[in-house]
């Protein structure tokens, strides 16, 4: 198979040159943009675990220990849960933020598989922005999780 070249039918306008040069100046500024947000979020999920995390520990067997076994199950369950996927949202943000590829990468291998390093750089950003978007809906169900399990403890009965 042969490749031939074909010139365009006109030449590119001067907008569409601005518009490219604004693209590729997004490209370059998407990957640090993401990490920055990664890491404010990161942060605020670091002080949100501790603080709930202590919480639960120095209040959680007083609050429970008069619900009957099946709304003290319910509410070890609801609020277990949401500190795990607290958790699970701080690892997301600190992948987000750092980076999830361990391994080196040369430039050769950049190109092959991507083409060009605005490409990678790109990709990343992608990938980081897709991490923090999990970081953030685990959250959201981990609040939903403490929250009705905090209100359990308040509106169950006792035994």
């Amino acid at each position: 198979m042969s490749l031939t070249w074909r010139l365009p039918d006109k030449p590119p306008t001067a907008a569409d040159l601005a518009e490219r040069d604004r693209f590729q100046a997004m490209v370059r500024e998407s990957l640090p943009s993401v990490r920055a947000s990664a890491e404010a979020w990161r942060n605020g999920l670091a002080a949100f675990v501790t603080l709930t995390g202590s919480a639960v520990v120095i209040k959680g067997r007083t609050t429970t220990a008069d619900l009957s076994v099946p709304w003290r199950l319910a509410v070890t369950v609801l609020i277990g849960g949401g500190l795990a996927l607290a958790v699970t949202g701080l690892w997301h943000a600190l992948a987000a933020q750092s980076g999830t590829r361990p391994l080196a990468v040369t430039l050769t291998d950049i190109h092959r598989e991507y083409g060009s390093m605005d490409a990678f750089e790109l990709a990343l950003a992608i990938r980081a922005a897709r991490r923090l978007t999990l970081a953030r809906r685990a959250v959201a169900l981990a609040l939903a999780c403490l929250f009705i399990g905090t209100a359990l403890t308040w509106w169950a009965p006792g035994t």
